[in-house]
């Protein structure tokens, strides 16, 4: 065989490969499985009553584990702790293939947020660490599969961030989106970054400010230093590795992570999402650059990151305990739900006319259309869970998983449920799902669990 027709087949071979492990990658890629952050896959699963394996322990908070797929098609669980290491297991047995750690002899790091997958294998993560002035700085990296680190970008600005990336293929770009505050002229101000991954090197594309957050003003009610000091109570809080759970989670309140964007790619041009946390809501499309679709102002709330559904809605909640919806190409407010207790999990979606809502200690389903609660006979669908959480619940064709003090599995109607009480979740880190309906869940003692996802 010449060598010409040796390499022609070997590529072939290859083109083979990568469109069967394209075909069969997992879709829970980023914090709350798909770009548009619904927390749902198209999938049959069981009731989580025992863990099939348990890894760790590793010091994990607020990381939520997430999924990519190995060059010969195996399940890869990747977070990241809160001394700095990203961390890869085997799906099928909770083996860790390795840790990266970002941390130097001169400077700690930790990672707060959780990380993000692209189709072709790579993981994108954001480490952070304090300064010596007290202040806060992010800067995030791009890995391979093997470990090794292809580029890191320090934000400007002294930009600092707990939310997520967003990684989209669109055209022949890898373009990358995520949420940061930069600190302007010593005002702390909300921003979108986008940029481009050429591979080993990376493109600040576009940065938009999310709007103008006048501080001191009789409208925002709050003083600049209200953002440094929620900055320091999440760091306290998600940097100290302990039991999550244990804590008074109204801490949480004052301090949770920086909600994640939200992409949508079902029309003409992406569209960018986000509730802030500081002083905006909105959303911008991409063409080459950020431009603004739509911006409301809010007086400094604490917000659930976004769900963006197939109806065009935009759903968050708040730390007061609503549960809002806006059309997401106009702004115009759709619902309004009260919940009575905070909001801080994303709330989740199925293909139906279902929402899941955690509200600190209770799950509620309610009807995408009217954010009103769904009725059983005369009874509201809502249930009480048996401990706090701010971890977001994810769904699968048939069930509903809920990480507190025990891993709770429900019917889509809350009539059956289910719980493992040798679990206890930290009240912070979600569960993610494998393509196989698998569950994925951090525990408050640092520990993986795995479920199995057959019924």
């Amino acid at each position: 065989m010449s060598g010409l027709l040796r390499n022609v087949l070997w590529a072939l071979c290859v083109l083979i490969w990568v469109g069967c492990a394209s075909h069969g990658m997992p879709r829970w890629r980023y914090f709350q499985g798909e770009l548009t952050g619904q927390g749902y896959m198209r999938v049959e699963s069981g009731f989580a009553l025992s863990s099939a394996w348990t890894s760790g322990p590793y010091n994990v908070t607020t990381s939520s584990p997430v999924i990519g797929v190995d060059i010969e098609g195996r399940e890869v669980v990747y977070f990241g702790t809160v001394d700095g290491e990203l961390v890869a297991l085997n799906a099928e047995n909770g083996n860790e293939r390795w840790r990266r750690s970002f941390a130097t002899e001169s400077k700690s790091a930790s990672i707060i947020s959780a990380p993000a997958v692209s189709r072709g294998g790579d993981i994108y993560i954001v480490s952070n660490h304090r300064q010596a002035d007290g202040g806060f700085k992010s800067t995030l990296h791009k890995i391979d599969e093997f470990s090794r680190i292809r580029w890191s970008y320090a934000f400007a600005d002294n930009g600092f961030t707990s939310g997520a990336p967003k990684i989209l293929k669109w055209g022949e770009d890898t373009l990358v989106f995520i949420y940061v505050t930069v600190v302007v002229d010593r005002d702390p101000q909300g921003t979108l970054l986008a940029f481009r991954d050429n591979g080993k090197a990376v493109e600040l594309l576009d940065r938009k400010a999310l709007g103008h957050c006048q501080w001191d003003s009789a409208e925002l009610q709050a003083r600049k230093a209200d953002v440094f000091d929620a900055f320091s109570a999440m760091w306290d809080f998600a940097s100290e590795f302990s039991s999550g759970i244990d804590k008074d989670v109204t801490q949480l309140s004052n301090g949770f992570v920086d909600p994640t964007v939200a992409v949508f790619t079902t029309r003409k041009l992406p569209l960018i999402a986000i509730a802030d946390n500081l002083c905006s809501i909105g959303a911008f499309e991409w063409h080459d650059d950020l431009s603004i679709v739509w911006h409301e102002f809010h007086p400094f709330e604490k917000h659930s990151s976004t769900v963006l559904l197939p109806n065009g809605m935009m759903v968050f909640g708040r730390q007061n305990g609503t549960v809002i919806a806006h059309d997401m190409e106009t702004g115009i407010k759709l619902w309004s739900h009260d919940a009575g207790q905070p909001v801080l999990a994303t709330p989740a979606a199925a293909p139906e006319s279902y929402l899941f809502l955690v509200a600190r200690d209770y799950i509620e389903v309610l009807d995408q259309q009217d954010g009103g609660l769904i009725y059983n006979d005369r009874s509201p669908r809502k249930s009480r869970l048996p401990g706090p959480t701010y971890a977001s619940p994810v769904v699968t064709k048939n069930c509903v998983y809920v990480s507190t003090s025990a891993m709770l599995t429900f019917s889509y109607d809350l009539s059956t449920r289910s719980q493992d009480t040798n679990f206890r979740g930290n009240g912070m880190a979600s569960p993610a799902l494998g393509n196989n309906g698998a569950i994925y869940a951090v525990s408050a003692d640092g520990f993986i669990h795995k479920y199995l996802g057959h019924k």
